[in-house]
């Protein structure tokens, strides 16, 4: 069991992904994450898909392992009473709740720091607190339209795409936890907890930043660019003569040893392509050739003398694919329960060998109400 926030416990007003991926990676860390659930039916989450081996969705079950679950129903008066009883004992608060029920109820951030000053709160919203879309609830392909993050994904004659994963959910997890630790330390220094205000569209904008100063600093409109690059070239996907490999040449001398693994080892003195600069004007034609010449030959036999030569690429893989390859396997971040036997992605980093990832089952409903007593 992860143990490098041993110590510190969170509660989680959470639902659906954002605010409970946060939580799991909290959780995964070693804190104690009390997760609040609407007695009934708890976090809606526990039915976003099919019931996985007889009970709570897959879903639900990755995002909220390791956790505890208590049951109480802060609409009512007693139900606040015991939640405010076990914010008492907590180092932090994420909620992702509608806007105005937090607040309506006398446990948002202001009210609750004010009573407990030691408190961090991570309030996410899904526009922001204030502004004409603040009393709005919103989604990830919401967020990823309006902020505009959808109009560089997809192709150039195509419509704007919503990622695959849900990037702006999870990256907004990921920035309660960085958020809150950094609250935490500040906290040893002061003594004084803090409110900490996120929303789905700021993560958004975030993930598109180098395009937002592009067009802010330099007037480009960003285009859809399907599998490119937009400042750097040849930095694509292309097909070979048995599927898509993606080369990525991310400086010139990388360009030259593509060029040379190419059989045209001239264009790298060539004027139209010796510098990224000019290859990013010369784009589409320098495409067309080594489009031509890739697809003489299958994807093993590029991948072979591209890696030698130190050209980075690789091929498009599936998701199997992905997970038989030798590599992932090396990487160890799929493991499997040996009381379950159910597999889970742990977190993306390890410390001091150790990766964290917990193979605690997520809690059933109200199975930790004795937490505030009967």
């Amino acid at each position: 069991m992860a143990d490098w926030l041993r110590g510190l416990r969170v509660i989680e007003l959470g639902q659906f992904l954002s605010a409970p991926y946060g939580g799991m990676i909290l959780s995964d860390l070693g804190a104690e994450v009390i997760k609040i659930e609407e007695p009934r039916h708890g976090d809606a989450a526990r039915r976003m898909g099919q019931p996985y081996d007889g009970g709570d969705a897959l879903l639900f079950r990755d995002l909220n392992r390791g956790k505890r679950s208590v049951a109480l129903d802060f609409k009512s008066e007693a139900g606040r009473e015991r939640l405010l009883a076990l914010v008492g004992t907590a180092d932090i608060v994420i909620s992702n709740l509608r806007p105005g029920i937090v607040a309506q109820h006398g446990i948002d951030g202001p009210a609750l720091t004010a009573r407990y000053p030691r408190l961090v709160y991570c309030d996410l919203s899904a526009f922001g607190r204030s502004g004409p879309l603040a009393a709005l609830p919103g989604f990830e392909p919401l967020a990823q339209a309006y902020s505009g993050l959808a109009s560089v994904n997809g192709t150039p004659d195509g419509p704007p795409l919503r990622t695959g994963p849900s990037i702006v959910d999870m990256g907004s997890g990921m920035w309660i936890v960085i958020s809150a630790l950094a609250a935490i330390r500040k906290r040893e220094q002061t003594g004084r907890g803090a409110i900490v205000d996120l929303s789905l569209l700021d993560t958004a904008l975030a993930w598109i930043s180098m395009d937002v100063s592009g067009y802010l600093n330099e007037g480009r409109i960003p285009e859809r660019r399907a599998n490119g690059h937009p400042l750097l070239v040849p930095y694509d996907a292309f097909a070979a003569q048995d599927g898509l490999l993606v080369i990525a040449a991310g400086n010139d001398a990388q360009f030259a040893r593509l060029a040379d693994v190419l059989g045209h080892a001239e264009w790298a003195s060539d004027p139209a392509y010796a510098s990224n600069a000019s290859r990013m004007r010369h784009k589409q034609e320098l495409a067309l050739r080594i489009s031509d010449i890739l697809r003489g030959q299958p994807r093993a036999y590029w991948m072979r003398r591209l890696q030698a030569a130190g050209v980075p690429c690789s091929s498009y893989n599936t998701i199997p694919e992905a997970i038989a390859s030798e590599q992932v396997k090396t990487n160890a971040v799929i493991g499997t329960s040996a009381k379950t036997g159910r597999h889970r992605v742990g977190l993306p980093f390890t410390i001091d060998g150790l990766r964290p990832g917990s193979f605690d089952e997520a809690p059933g409903l109200g199975q930790d109400n004795s937490l505030i007593g009967p």
